[in-house]
């Protein structure tokens, strides 16, 4: 009976989302100390379950061997479960203020607490099947999201979205389908449920990984399969930053961890040779992500972009298949989360303030917004990669993985990628603090309620950089147990 605990983190915040539809509430502040109450409590639930370490797994739903949806606690679901609550709640108090001037924030709301859900339920998923699930009902909670605006692009780029996500999730499923005929089991097994199949036909074994590869990829913009996350920019700046940051990107990269390592596993990839045509899509969308961002006025488009790129980094440490690649690729699915939501609550407080969305207008900003232009610096530093950041730590994993598997090359993109990121960065701070003439000076920070959540993120990113121990040995023991 106790088991069933494991449910309370997932279910509570959708209940709470569908009474929130039923509920009047008298005032915003009410409906505000609700929603901030609920978010808060479902991170306590799941605090409170990971110290009670007889609280592993449950059988929800079992009807066969394949059919069976199924929760299991384990090392990865934990980092990824904690990284999505915690940021959430940062996302949760700068939506209060932000979604003022968005309108129907009721219903924003409900589609929020939905998500996040549908995100516990996808990290605590105990095999393929469950995770396939919530993986669809991520794409059905987020679309309301997406589209909020309810304006014609707005539509439109909701139908793309939807087509991307059903697409690669047919593929998934497909691989999922292929997967289970194998090795008739679809749990989540350390070093992957292939280990002791004996291997008659690589190539199909080959084909099978490359189809669920790119399916799962698609949430995660592997390119080609990209092009919805910038068009997805249309929606409010907490979706974008929900959608960049945590739920969607990152569960798309969290599916592929586990297809990659607890259900083929490293062995089995390396005699199929399976990380050898993956790594050509992931080095195009290093590459790609970055030249596209230089190109990019629209500051929230640049920044998806830069997203497409920092993804590939992470996707480049799951397929190098060795103990430091895969803690650089995990490392930098925590700091790239923590350094994008920055970036992206920095430029809505631009927007939500000035109007402003293009690089051109907003010369002379940092004297305007002085530590909101600060937080973005000190973010795109970390981003870039510079000492001692937190990104600077994740990509010196990566790049010693690279070395790892006598791939230079591998350290050569990293090492062109982060003079790329430089390139689109730092002429936003440059036309921010350094305009051409001083005008008359007025303050315009957005009120605390955005800019505490901006200047918390800030002080994590410094902090996971001079101490990344703190997640550093938590990840380097997930790691010890799957490579």
């Amino acid at each position: 009976m106790k088991n069933f605990l494991i449910l309370i983190p997932i279910f509570f915040p959708q209940i709470a989302a569908l009474i929130m539809g039923i509920i009047k509430f008298k005032s915003d502040k009410n409906r505000n100390i609700y929603i901030s109450t609920v978010v808060m409590l479902n991170l306590f639930f799941i605090i409170g379950i990971l110290i009670s370490n007889n609280l592993r797994e449950i059988h929800l739903i079992k009807i066969n061997s394949f059919l069976d949806i199924y929760f299991k606690i384990d090392r990865l679901g934990i980092l990824f479960v904690l990284l999505a609550s915690i940021l959430w709640i940062f996302t949760t108090f700068y939506s209060f203020v932000y979604m003022t001037h968005e309108g129907n924030e009721k219903r924003f709301f409900i589609y929020f607490m939905l998500t996040l859900g549908v995100t516990v339920g996808i990290a605590f998923s105990g095999n393929l099947f469950t995770l396939y699930l919530y993986y669809e009902f991520l794409t059905l909670a987020t679309f309301p999201l997406v589209i909020h605006s309810g304006s014609k692009e707005a539509l439109r780029v909701g139908k793309k979205y939807l087509i991307y996500s059903f697409s690669g999730a047919t593929l998934a499923l497909l691989g999922i389908i292929l997967i289970f005929s194998i090795s008739n089991n679809l749990n989540f097994v350390e070093n992957g449920v292939l280990q002791n199949i004996s291997i008659d036909n690589p190539k199909l074994l080959l084909t099978i990984y490359m189809v669920m590869f790119i399916g799962f990829g698609v949430k995660a913009a592997l390119v080609p399969l990209h092009s919805w996350l910038p068009a997805a920019m249309v929606a409010p700046t907490p979706v974008s930053s929900l959608l960049h940051a945590v739920a969607v990107v990152k569960s798309g990269i969290f599916a592929l961890i586990r297809i990659s390592y607890f259900i083929f596993g490293s062995d089995v990839l390396k005699k199929i040779h399976g990380n050898y045509y993956i790594s050509i899509l992931v080095i195009l969308t290093i590459l790609m992500g970055s030249l596209l961002a230089l190109h990019q006025d629209n500051l929230k488009k640049r920044l998806a972009y830069s997203t497409v790129s920092q993804l590939g980094y992470i996707l480049l440490g799951i397929v190098l298949l060795n103990q430091n690649s895969l803690t650089g690729s995990l490392l930098h699915l925590v700091n790239h989360a923590v350094i994008k939501i920055t970036l992206f609550f920095c430029v809505g407080a631009i927007y939500f303030k000035t109007g402003k969305k293009y690089i051109h207008e907003i010369r002379g900003i940092g004297k305007e917004m002085p530590i909101t232009m600060w937080c973005f610096t000190i973010s795109s530093i970390s981003l870039i990669g510079i000492p001692p950041t937190n990104g600077f730590v994740s990509k010196w994993y990566l790049a010693l993985g690279g070395l790892g598997e006598n791939k230079a090359v591998f350290v050569i993109i990293l090492l062109l990628s982060a003079l790329l990121t430089a390139g689109y960065l730092l002429p936003i701070v440059i036309t921010a603090f350094f305009p051409g003439e001083e005008k008359n000076i007025v303050k315009k920070e957005p009120d605390l309620s955005m800019l505490i959540p901006i200047v918390l993120l800030t002080i994590i990113v410094v902090f996971l950089g001079l101490f990344p121990n703190v997640v550093l040995h938590f990840i380097q023991s997930i790691v010890r147990n799957i490579v």
